[in-house]
């Protein structure tokens, strides 16, 4: 009994002993990363929705921003970013954006110390740009679709803040010709890739919802697919951006298929008489990466 007692009071004694050694544990002070902005060269805003950080090439997490991130490392090291999107404009949808390159960037991390890292992404040199109109050049490749309704054109206007142009359609009262307007790219594309990454792109301004659509044109026997890949919501005084995954798409029609994008835009059921529909758009674009 009294060995039991005995052995009892030891390992009681060890427990004790071990959770005071855990408890007063110094504590590391966290170094801490800051990211205020990502930005794509060629696209304002580039919408990128968070950023995966990774230090020494292991997930640290991932961040919307602005964002200070605290790092327990301590030393030379590499911080790696990748832009983030929400795909589909969902953001249970969050995925690496498959489009661009990574940020590295190699510093000494200080403990309490912020270290301000604001990346500069661009495109892989693998991916091929099937289609872009950002409405810099006169010839615009994006068109009204109804003929009977050429009063509605998409017409170039500089766009405030920013260097460069928008394309801008405005539905006023008075143009009631059809109740919905198609504009379309001017021509169809072939797309040559299968199960790759690949996104349908836009910026837009709206203070209207438009519907987003697809035409695929059966190379063999003509046979027309139409459908709608995605309604935008209405944000009349900030630019939004959305990325659809083209690429699911083209898996789902198969090979052998030529595609035309389009933009709907119609006067709903709640939209009051008295009001013009104005949509903005700008970095139109479909890409894909061909190395995949």
């Amino acid at each position: 009994m009294k060995k039991i007692l005995l052995l009892f009071t030891f390992f009681c004694c060890l427990v004790v002993f071990y959770s005071c050694k855990l408890f007063n544990k110094e504590e590391k002070i966290p170094a801490y990363i800051q990211i205020d902005s990502l930005t794509y060269q060629g696209i304002s805003p580039s919408m990128f929705t968070c950023a995966y950080v990774f230090v020494n090439y292991k997930l640290v997490g991932v961040f919307e921003y602005p964002r200070t991130i605290p790092v327990l490392v301590e030393g030379d090291a590499v911080v790696t970013v990748r832009p983030g999107i929400d795909l589909n404009g969902y953001s249970y949808e969050r995925i690496i954006y498959q489009m661009s390159d990574v940020s590295e960037t190699r510093i000494t991390l200080e403990p309490q110390k912020t270290h301000n890292i604001n990346p500069v992404f661009s495109d892989l040199p693998s991916v091929h740009t099937a289609w872009i109109e950002n409405f810099e050049h006169s010839a615009i490749t994006l068109t009204a679709a109804d003929s009977l309704t050429p009063q509605i054109k998409v017409v170039r206007n500089q766009r405030p803040g920013h260097t460069g142009y928008i394309g801008r359609i405005q539905i006023t009262p008075n143009d009631t010709l059809t109740e919905q307007f198609d504009y379309t790219y001017y021509d169809s594309m072939p797309i040559y890739f299968q199960a790759t990454p690949g996104y349908f792109e836009f910026s837009y301004k709206c203070n209207e919802p438009f519907e987003v659509r697809i035409k695929a044109y059966n190379i063999v026997n003509g046979e027309l697919h139409d459908k709608t890949v995605l309604f935008t919501y209405t944000s009349p005084d900030t630019w939004k951006r959305m990325y659809i995954n083209f690429a699911s798409i083209v898996r789902e029609m198969g090979q052998g298929f030529y595609y035309k994008p389009y933009f709907r835009i119609r006067r709903l059921v709640n939209t009051n008489p008295q009001d013009s529909i104005n949509v903005n758009l700008d970095d139109i674009r479909i890409v894909y990466n061909k190395s995949s």
